[in-house]
């Protein structure tokens, strides 16, 4: 009988296995370095002035108050995007 060939447990390179090991998986290349979080920093500010604004409206409409609950939303919406932009500017200062 031959040995089988074939490892029993997969082998993981030492670039973590995530791919090829001649990839480079630092953030290299047109969009790297950061670049992707910068991008995506913009969709999640207005993401977050949406739904906290939204969620406002509807509790508005839920109590029967006007403009207070969606004021109030669009300020904690205005909040968690200034924290979420000095979170993401701080790691690359």
């Amino acid at each position: 009988m031959e040995p089988d060939p074939q490892p029993s447990e997969p082998v993981v390179p030492a670039s973590g296995g995530a791919g090829p090991p001649d990839q480079d998986h630092d953030g290299g290349g047109l969009l790297g370095s950061g670049a992707v979080a910068f991008l995506t920093l913009g969709v999640a500010a207005a993401v977050s002035l949406v739904a906290g604004a939204g969620i406002g409206y509807l509790v508005d409409e839920w109590v029967g108050t006007s403009p207070l609950f969606t004021l109030l939303g669009l300020a904690l919406g205005l909040v968690i995007a200034t924290l979420m932009t000095i979170d993401r500017v701080r790691k690359y200062l």
